[in-house]
């Protein structure tokens, strides 16, 4: 029995996990070269996996990309196809990410079960994981853990030895009907060497259907090939290994430091040939195989792919570090095409996803470039990290729009700047239009600058806005504004001139005046998740900031150490709401974190949310949290790794959200039996609506289960889960109006 006492802390902590801003998804209107982009707000794309994935049940494959950027844990990016065959046109669709597992490292969608779904193959602990698409008319999204670990015989004999099939957390396996017999086999390096081990689904041997992820290891020498330090070499291990238990503890002692492989027929003869991408490399290879089917021999390969002699658009894939390719039907032709992106950081972001379109008629492949910035050419994207600042740089009395990052990658090297997007629209309805992508040109600095946090503010109380930014090295750097009050900024640069050097490295500064003497204070999000405190001690026009705490308020944003280590990547956003002083604070998870505090910034500051209206938009966020439509009302704009920005406005119609259980809901909802030992029931009577959404918590405020419904009645089973309380939160939308409900269930 659970005691009053802690029921009730569990309440809270649940309500409290889920505060809410009063903001919804929405967008503003973004132009680039007097371009209207079509989905500006898609959060950016670094270093990706790419999968085709029906996500709205149409029939048609949309588009998904796996960003890994933030350390292993990586985050969706959801694209819905809205062209017709032969058209490249696509819908971002942010949060449908949110109904997609968690991956870590690498994520593929492929359909296993030839239930003509796509399953979502990522990586775990020395394997492959795996979750079955149970997505249906109910469950519009839907994804069930199928195995929590791949398991492959190793043993050639009567024995059964199955042991984990190894995959790198580093690259990404080869996922392909290698034998053509339906099923999905697995090629991937070995652990200990350099040849590629090939692991054959026994599924349709086995049981005659395609749907067990039944492993055998067939050979440990597919193709003949081994590869070393960017290079092929044929006819290696000659000798063609056999599956053998004993030599398998051998194998295992060192792992192969990172390969992708893409596996496609190029000419049409039936076998598998290979496309590879290494570590440390800059192009690909392909690999011909010239063997059989049963017997794969690998004896041509280059570097120069794609080559077709004579055609401006055959441009070679060359990325600076670990270039991947993917084999996804992007234009809807049924036919699928080449798509290359990098792996790690330190290469290709801002224009990092190429695409190559399938220009073939026959059933071999002619891959034709078309550009290097797919998806991306039509969103806000300023490269790696994005750190959103709004202020009125041309003192228009309208509101615009500078991001700050940690680099664009131009001729092999990460360049920090800042990005300008000037209001050309309206103070109530802005229009963003793209300025520079340099203001301030810090890329001509003499100074060297590893990252721009801005923030803004009149630092030196001279009647006009200065400019401070942080950098990875701790440092804060001033950007004087000598333009004077209503004039159109004009900065110089002043290097460290407070002297100001954070104890963890990184700073991303805001000026807040937190003890509320009327100067703007520095407060400094840093790397260890934690907030610094400087008091500005301004005498006249000189301002000076000492230190008070690099601890403030206990704040401490870290992650998951287990996949973060000690960072945090704090960054604050201080607000007012009347005289009551609030705090966001992004975090190295993507969670924003949301914190009272007391006045005049002493004293204990309270944790009101952890995951603040539930956004996680990819990792190390960063919150801007202004007034954009000068209603009165503050808006949200989010910065990720990724390099692009989300949007969410009060005026967003997805915020008229009640939770009026009494007099609207509850009579209209049943949840039944409650206590249950197993299946309830969800009926609704008399409401109008068009889709439910619906997510199962447990008492801490994990979430368990979403999905999506268009049905008056249904069931959910829980008998799955262990016995104790549950929140079901129940958000249903219509033309007119939106409700939201929370239900507490027993089970027993």
């Amino acid at each position: 029995m659970v005691k009053p006492f802690c029921l009730s802390f569990l309440l809270l902590f649940f309500f409290n996990a889920f505060a809410q801003l009063p903001v919804a998804r929405d967008t503003i209107s973004v132009l680039e070269n007097n371009y209207v982009l079509k989905m500006p707000w898609a959060n950016g794309i670094n270093f990706s996996n790419v999968s085709n994935l029906d996500l709205n049940g149409d029939g048609k494959k949309d588009l998904v990309v796996f960003d890994r950027s933030n350390y292993s844990l990586g985050h969706f990016r959801c694209f819905i196809n809205v062209g017709t065959p032969g058209q490249v046109k696509y819908k971002a669709d942010p949060g449908l990410s949110y109904y997609l597992p968690q991956a870590y490292n690498w994520a593929l969608f492929l359909d296993y079960n030839c239930d003509g779904k796509e399953d979502l193959f990522t990586s775990t602990t020395s394997g492959i994981k795996v979750f079955k698409n149970t997505s249906n008319a109910v469950n519009l999204l839907q994804f069930t853990l199928a195995k929590t670990l791949l398991y492959s015989d190793y043993d050639t004999t009567a024995n059964y030895y199955p042991v984990n099939l190894y995959a790198s957390p580093i690259g990404v396996p080869g996922i392909s009907d290698i034998d053509n017999d339906g099923d999905l086999d697995i090629l991937t390096f070995a652990p200990g060497g350099y040849s590629m081990e090939y692991h054959k689904n026994m599924s349709k041997e086995k049981y005659g259907h395609c749907d067990s992820l039944n492993y055998e290891l067939q050979e440990h020498c597919w193709g003949k090939v081994i590869e070393n330090g960017c290079n092929v070499s044929f006819y290696s291990c000659a000798n063609r290994l056999q599956k053998d238990s004993s030599s398998l503890l051998a194998w295992q002692k060192v792992a192969h430091s990172g390969s992708c492989l893409m596996c496609f027929d190029s000419d049409g003869d039936g076998d598998k040939d290979l496309i590879m991408g290494d570590v440390s490399c800059h192009s690909v290879q392909y690999l011909h195989n010239t063997g059989t089917i049963p017997a794969a021999l690998i004896t041509d390969t280059t570097k120069l792919y794609p080559n077709y002699p004579n055609k401006s658009n055959s441009a070679q894939v060359n990325i600076n570090n670990f270039p991947c390719t993917y084999y996804a039907d992007v234009d809807g032709d049924g036919k699928k095409d080449l798509l290359a992106t990098p792996n790690v950081n330190n290469s290709e972001n801002y224009k990092s996803l190429w695409y190559y379109r399938n220009a073939s008629l026959t059933n071999t492949v002619n891959f034709q470039f078309v550009k290097n910035n797919l998806l991306q050419d039509e969103m806000i994207e300023v490269g790696e990290n994005s750190f959103p600042l709004v202020f009125d740089y041309n003192a228009d009395g309208k509101k615009d729009l500078l991001i700050g990052n940690y680099g664009y990658y131009v001729n092999t090297n990460l360049n920090a700047r800042l990005t300008l997007y000037e209001n050309t629209g309206t103070t109530s309805v802005p229009v963003y239009s793209l300025i520079t992508r340099d203001y301030c040109s810090l890329s001509s600095q003499t100074i060297s600058i590893n990252n721009v946090m801005p923030t803004a503010g009149d630092v030196d109380n001279d009647g006009d806005v200065d400019i401070c930014f942080g950098t990875s090295s701790g440092q804060i750097h001033w950007l004087k504004n000598i333009a004077g009050a209503g004039n159109v900024c004009s900065f110089v640069l002043l290097s460290n001139p407070f002297q100001i050097t954070t104890n963890s490295g990184v700073a991303a500064p805001q000026l807040f005046d937190l003890d509320n003497d009327q100067k703007l204070d520095l407060l400094i999000g840093t790397k260890d998740g934690r907030i610094a405190f400087y008091k500005n001690t301004l005498i006249g026009t000189t301002p000076s900031f000492s230190l008070i705490t690099n601890f403030l308020g206990n704040m401490d944003v870290k992650g998951n150490q287990n996949l973060f280590g000690l960072d945090g990547f704090a960054a604050p956003y201080f607000y007012s709401e009347g005289p009551q002083v609030k705090a966001l604070v992004g975090s190295i998870s993507g969670n924003i974190f949301q914190f009272s505090v007391p006045p005049n910034g002493s004293g204990t500051y309270t944790l009101l949310s952890n995951a603040v209206n539930g956004y996680n938009e990819g990792g190390q966020s960063t919150p801007c949290y202004e007034d954009i439509n000068n209603d009165g009302k503050r808006d949200l704009i989010l910065g990720n790794l990724s390099g692009g920005l989300s949007y969410f406005s009060s005026t967003s119609t997805m915020v008229d959200i009640k939770n009026n259980t009494t007099t609207e809901l509850e009579h209209l909802i049943s949840v039944f039996p409650n206590p249950t030992n197993d299946l309830i029931t969800i009926s609704i009577s008399q409401l109008d609506f068009k889709s439910l959404h619906l997510s199962l918590y447990d008492a801490t405020g994990t979430e368990l289960l979403r999905r999506e419904s268009a049905e008056t009645s249904f069931e959910l089973d829980l008998s799955t889960y262990v016995k104790g309380f549950y929140f079901i939160r129940l958000h249903f939308l219509s033309d007119s109006k939106n409700y939201q409900l929370t239900k507490k269930i027993i089970l027993r």
